[in-house]
């Protein structure tokens, strides 16, 4: 049932697997069910091949990395990542750690491929390989997040917009929001390839869920319960592959023209906000609503709606904005960046987290 005004799930209710059904509830339920769990999936190396998307990435990465294995040039690893140490997720960059997303490339295939030496590569190389970077982390909200999310947005929301999710992952977010509300389409923008697949995959075992569950109903019934507590026409269910798209694409190529709501879960973005909001800003429809997590946007493009603190309708604080502003009135926006670290401490954190990348790789 819905939420109250200003109060909120804080776990996720414990829920029997559904094994009978008697009803569309119940198949709502089960395929809510089977979208759980995305963030524990494995993570699939990027592809290092000529005319690959990310070759310039793999190639910044592997020269980070070849000076965080040699120990002899660990200096020289400190002192280029120094100057871009305020985008950085974390201390020591995901992508050159074991669990990040780079290749295996040889020796001779990186010459092959034109790969340079650390020394070659530029400072704003290696700042946007860090934002990069960044973007590549995966994280998911909890059911009972998402749930106090739609409960906040359901009453701002045109009955016939379209959602988007920038960076949807394995697209539980944009299958949760088709189940969940009345949007008319759902779309979710993924640039990783892997993803991509994987989210095309869960929709294929989603719709497989639904198909047999409606096929062992007693009867279909004309409606069914969304969580929010009102009814929608069967064909929310029966019509569920119509209403949602996964696009492989880069979130600054998306047309939103058509958007009434664009989520971006955003924690990992912080460098990227300021371009974000500025093609959001330029992108979508005056009176559209975008949320982002951790992260504002600080453009005059957008309206403040709602700010939701941490440990309330999530884990991280959520923001919700309205489109407003005519574009040519638009000036630029403010950048994201957290406030640079102070260099000793800094370096006195990156020897602890080399020194356990040593003790875990040895």
């Amino acid at each position: 049932m819905s939420q109250q005004a200003d109060t909120y799930r804080s776990s996720d209710s414990e829920r029997a697997p559904v094994t009978q059904f008697r009803d569309t509830g119940d198949v709502l339920e089960a395929m809510l069910q089977q979208l759980q769990g995305g963030e524990l999936h494995q993570r699939l190396a990027l592809e290092a091949r000529p005319g690959s998307p990310f070759l310039r990435f793999i190639e910044i990465g592997h020269a980070l990395r070849g000076s965080l294995v040699d120990k002899a040039r660990r200096a020289e690893l400190l002192e280029r990542l120094w100057p871009c140490a305020d985008a950085i997720i974390g201390t020591l960059p995901a992508g050159i750690q074991p669990q990040g997303l780079l290749p295996d490339v040889s020796k001779a295939d990186q010459r092959a491929l034109g790969f340079r030496p650390l020394a070659q590569i530029s400072d704003d190389e290696i700042r946007a390989w860090v934002m990069q970077d960044g973007s590549m982390i995966y994280g998911e909200l909890k059911r009972y997040e998402l749930d106090n999310y739609f409960d906040a947005v359901a009453p701002l929301l045109r009955r016939d917009g379209a959602m988007y999710d920038l960076g949807s992952g394995l697209g539980k977010v944009v299958m949760s929001a088709a189940l969940s509300l009345p949007f008319t389409r759902c779309v979710g923008i993924e640039l990783l390839g892997y993803r991509h697949r994987m989210a095309q995959q869960r929709l294929d075992q989603l719709l497989t869920l639904r198909d047999q569950a409606v096929k062992s109903l007693p009867a279909l019934g004309t409606s069914v319960l969304l969580p929010n507590g009102k009814h929608a026409p069967v064909d929310h269910l029966l019509k569920l592959q119509q209403r949602i798209a996964l696009i492989e694409q880069d979130m600054f190529e998306t047309d939103l023209s058509d958007a009434s709501l664009v989520f971006i879960y955003s924690t990992c973005f912080g460098p990227l906000m300021a371009p974000l909001a500025d093609h959001l800003a330029r992108s979508l429809p005056e009176h559209a609503l975008v949320s982002t997590t951790t992260y504002a946007l600080r453009h005059p493009g957008f309206r403040l709606v709602r700010e939701f603190p941490p440990n309330t309708l999530a884990w991280t604080v959520v923001y919700l904005y309205e489109r407003v502003g005519a574009l040519e009135d638009l000036g630029p926006g403010e950048p994201a960046y957290r406030f640079p670290p102070e260099r000793q401490a800094w370096e006195a954190r990156m020897q602890e987290a080399i020194a356990q990348f040593d003790l875990n790789n040895n």
